[in-house]
């Protein structure tokens, strides 16, 4: 039951709390931040007639951000929070007072926080900013994806479908069975559809067992056998963590876990919104819903900066709708013109050849691909230039066909354009801003521990990255705070000469004193 906060009670002890100095960074954190607007944000998931009384959602979330701003456990916490006086201002406890019990930190990860919840307040945190003058309220952001290890390892098909084999003779309380040892089958592909066969043999003889965590055991079976991508070990490789899956670092790397897609600002380095999905997601999949949730901050979107795995169609006609400029290099999968052999114009809508020749014709035709239909355009280029070309050979080949015939994306013309101004100097010096969210992401893995999960499954690593992703805003708030009042300041002491005789102006010179 959440009750009504009422005014704390002073403590003796408290005169304890002076030994902390001004510019401890807890201490610059809640200057620069008002964090009781969770209090009303967290009031629906809490009984307002029944139970106990509840810790306050604002002293809850505060020892989160502690945990995670210093990368503790939560019995490490408890411990620390016992006998620092920093953290005991922070979480808003009298130093005599008593703390949470570990179990109520992990309840209130579980159970208070949700994804929405903890989006609203990033959001929230960064629309303080933009309005206390932290960032600045026009602003680029930079898109990009890290990966997250998960916490367990990954199983070839023949051990999980083991270990389910297990699971079911357990749930019906047999000790003593024969499972296959696919260790002793040097054939891989064998082995697997061995212990495939096995288990499913196992299911339809236990078909007609009416207990319940036999029914459970065998419906899990079931479910991961009916994955086509299970046996091509592209799917479930954990019963511990079914949700973690295999993602690609490069052509020859991988990992095992999940994919963070992280947005934050150019100016400030704010992080605006955060994604987490499993290791397979494609880049830039969310990228929509990374934009509203910036925009809900009232944050105005002037540029966006991206890598390759960005240069799509759909992210760069929805940069052009929120009338911002996309910083994303031209990626050769989406973009596949050989600009050294052909060039276009888009006034006439025409593609021109190295040797001189225009194309005179264009069709759209409607192709169906992966059950998906596609639209293209052909282009056909002056047949009788064609015919007489010193380089047809190279061009068309051993085809019958005496136009040179293009066939390209619908989408093709408009990249043409980006392609080009990818090319040009400013350009080029804009893009160097993308490069300003790798330091994140390794300030994110490598000082708060998100370079692996702490939990299992997409629930858990979501509070943990988004959890992580506040703390880290907040002592980037803190650094930023400290700059602007150090940048004042200086500006007070440098006007102080010009106005301390004025009567008017005293504060000045008792400001720079």
């Amino acid at each position: 039951m959440l009750v009504e906060t009422t005014v704390k009670q002073g403590s003796f002890y408290n005169v304890l709390y002076q030994m902390i100095p001004d510019n401890h960074i807890l201490k610059r954190i809640d200057s620069a931040i008002d964090l009781s607007f969770v209090n009303e944000l967290l009031a629906d998931r809490y009984c307002k007639n029944f139970g106990r009384p509840a810790k306050e959602p604002e002293m809850m979330l505060r020892i989160q951000i502690l945990k995670y701003l210093y990368n503790l456990s939560d019995e490490q916490l408890i411990q620390d929070l016992s006998v620092n006086l920093a953290y005991k201002w922070f979480v808003g406890l009298n130093p005599e007072d008593p703390l949470p019990e570990t179990s109520l930190l992990t309840k209130f990860r579980t159970q208070r926080l949700k994804d929405i919840s903890m989006d609203a307040i990033i959001t929230e945190i960064v629309r303080q900013c933009i309005e206390r003058g932290i960032i600045k309220g026009s602003n680029g952001i930079v898109i990009d994806t890290t990966h997250i290890e998960a916490n367990t390892i990954k199983k070839v098909p023949e051990r999980i479908m083991k270990q389910l084999a297990r699971n079911i003779f357990k749930a019906m309380g047999q000790e003593e069975y024969e499972i296959p040892d696919y260790t002793q089958i040097e054939d891989h592909v064998a082995a697997k559809q061995i212990m495939k066969d096995y288990l499913e043999d196992l299911i339809e003889q236990v078909s007609k067992e009416s207990s319940e965590e036999v029914i459970q055991a065998v419906q899990e079976a079931q479910e991961i056998l009916e994955s086509d991508l299970f046996i091509e070990q592209k799917g479930i490789r954990s019963l511990v963590d079914k949700d973690a899956r295999v993602g690609h670092k490069t052509k020859t790397q991988n990992f095992y876990g999940y994919k963070a897609e992280i947005c934050q600002t150019t100016n400030g380095s704010l992080i605006t919104s955060i994604t987490i999905e499993p290791g397979s997601y494609v880049d830039g999949s969310n990228f929509k819903e990374h934009l509203e949730e910036t925009q809900k901050s009232g944050l105005t979107v002037t540029g966006v900066y991206g890598d390759k795995a960005y240069f799509r169609p759909d992210i760069l006609n929805l940069i052009k709708e929120n009338q911002a400029t996309s910083y994303i290099p031209v990626s050769a999968s989406a973009y596949k013109i050989d600009e050294k052999l052909f060039s276009y114009n888009k006034d006439s809508d025409q593609w021109f050849c190295v040797m001189g020749n225009e194309t005179v014709k264009i069709k759209s035709k409607t192709r169906e691909r992966n059950g998906k239909k596609q639209k293209y355009l052909d282009y056909t280029f002056e047949r009788e230039f064609c015919r007489n070309c010193p380089r047809r050979s190279e061009c068309i080949g051993k085809s019958k066909r005496i136009a040179k015939l293009m066939t390209i994306s619908i989408n093709t013309p408009e990249l043409y354009e980006y392609s080009q101004r990818a090319k040009t100097s400013d350009f080029v010096e804009e893009y160097r801003k993308r490069a300003k969210i790798e330091p994140k992401n390794a300030e994110l893995k490598r000082f708060h521990g998100l370079d692996r999960a702490k939990g299992y499954g997409l629930r858990s690593i979501r509070i943990q990255a988004k959890l992580t992703a506040l703390s880290v805003n907040l002592k980037r708030i803190a650094k930023l705070v400290s700059a602007l009042k150090g940048l004042h300041v200086l500006i007070l002491k440098l006007l102080s000469p010009l106005v301390v005789n004025r009567p008017d102006c005293d504060w000045v010179a008792a400001q720079a004193a």
